[in-house]
């Protein structure tokens, strides 16, 4: 599971109290030893060695009771004198714990003598518990302390990032919106910068294809009236049958290059901006009527067009749903021999299936890129390409699948319900 910014900084910043606190716990504690090792058993073979030069002439046991400590000189042969728990042990130092007792024992052997020294080291062990339990506390309280300075310093650390990043995503959705620069002179002020000079100059690409779009509109407004006066003028002289015929296609044409343009108009702006100029219709009413369009071509072929409509399916915008409906019609007709084609409208998506020759799997994300059909993946397919377009412009999704390479399914869903 991937991890914030903020969540990898605290980690690190706790680690990093962890490791230190624990190194000085360990550090202390070896401190501990270090000294009682040192300090204490060097202390003992001082006093050792004192005792033994002061008694070299003693032949007999002896047992020499002081403040802490007791020293003993017995024969090898007789340690009945010497405590049970002192007993066996070799030359040297050793720790000797009891129920509620704690002794240094410091052992030499002499010849036929064994001295010892025992020093009492209750207190001292007493105390050293109290430490380490000390310790242990002062390590938890750390980690504490850690863990809640952690959670505000990279809290703090973060704030400007943050409010970056608040501030980018509400910006305002329209051309000349920018950044508010109160950012500091540091690496977030350079990110901030940055990011309204790249703003910027999507603003003016933005710009630069609205004005295309809209004066490439305007201009191809006055030809196509002229067009279009031209051809209801010939219409009305009564032609030959053969000229009519010709005359519709070239009216036919004319209305897609009209709805074309108004499509690609409606496109180069923000949803936003287009409140109130994108008309809505009801989806069942658009659908019937590219059904009717492409009926006359499915009746050339043998093809049967269906129409399934489940309950209430609302209204959508006219100029993009019929774009839509064309393109996903337009392609099925062309990749289908024989069969049907079916249209399925619900409140959540549209669906076109038919039985034509279906979308490999490999292809299936290929061909909705510009340039690209099933028919020829090297070819100028653009259908699948717009719709994913008018996709993206209106929030919804397009999903193509082909069961069993045979057939197609092409879904456009206007939500995630």
């Amino acid at each position: 599971m991937s991890m914030t910014i903020k969540s990898r900084l605290q980690l690190a910043l706790n680690l990093v109290i962890v490791a230190t606190s624990s190194l000085a716990a360990v550090g202390m504690v070896l401190l501990i030893f270090w000294f009682e090792d040192t300090l204490f058993y060097n202390h003992l073979q001082s006093d050792l060695s004192d005792q033994i030069r002061n008694h070299q002439r003693v032949t007999t046991p002896l047992v020499l009771p002081m403040t802490d400590t007791t020293y003993y000189k017995l024969p090898r042969s007789e340690q009945q004198l010497l405590p049970e728990m002192f007993r066996g042990y070799p030359q040297g130092g050793h720790e000797v714990l009891s129920a509620n007792k704690a002794y240094n024992l410091l052992v030499r052997h002499d010849g036929d003598w064994v001295h010892v020294l025992v020093q009492d080291q209750s207190e001292f062990e007493r105390y050293e518990l109290l430490v380490f339990v000390g310790v242990g506390f002062g390590v938890l309280l750390v980690w504490g302390l850690g863990f809640v300075l952690s959670r505000r310093l990279s809290r703090q650390i973060l704030q400007p990032i943050s409010r970056l990043a608040a501030a980018v995503a509400s910006l305002p959705q329209q051309l000349g919106s920018r950044l508010e620069m109160d950012y500091p002179h540091d690496e977030t002020g350079q990110l901030a910068r940055s990011f309204d000079h790249y703003v910027l100059r999507v603003n003016e690409l933005l710009l630069r294809e609205q004005q295309f779009s809209a004066n490439a509109s305007h201009e191809l407004r006055t030809p196509m009236m002229v067009i279009r006066g031209a051809v209801d003028m010939l219409k009305e002289g009564e032609p030959p049958a053969a000229e009519l015929r010709q005359l519709q296609r070239i009216d036919g044409a004319l209305l897609q290059m009209q709805q074309q343009t108004e499509l690609f108009l409606q496109l180069s702006r923000t949803p936003d901006s287009l409140s109130g100029k994108n008309e809505q219709q009801p989806l069942a009413d658009i659908a019937a009527r590219q059904l009717a369009h492409w009926q006359p071509l499915a009746d050339a072929r043998g093809l049967t067009l269906q129409l399934e409509v489940n309950g209430e399916v609302g209204q959508r915008p006219a100029t993009m749903m019929v774009a839509v409906l064309n393109n996903l019609l337009r392609n099925a007709m062309q990749h289908t021999l024989v069969g049907e084609i079916r249209l399925e409208l619900d409140a959540h998506y549209l669906r076109v299936l038919d039985t034509g020759s279906g979308i490999a799997l490999a292809a299936q994300q290929q061909v909705r890129e510009r340039g690209v059909s099933a028919a020829n993946p090297e070819g100028f397919g653009l259908g699948l390409a717009i719709v994913e377009r008018i996709c993206e412009h209106q929030g919804w999704r397009l999903a193509l699948s082909s069961p069993d390479g045979t057939g197609t399914q092409a879904t456009v869903y206007f939500d995630e319900a």
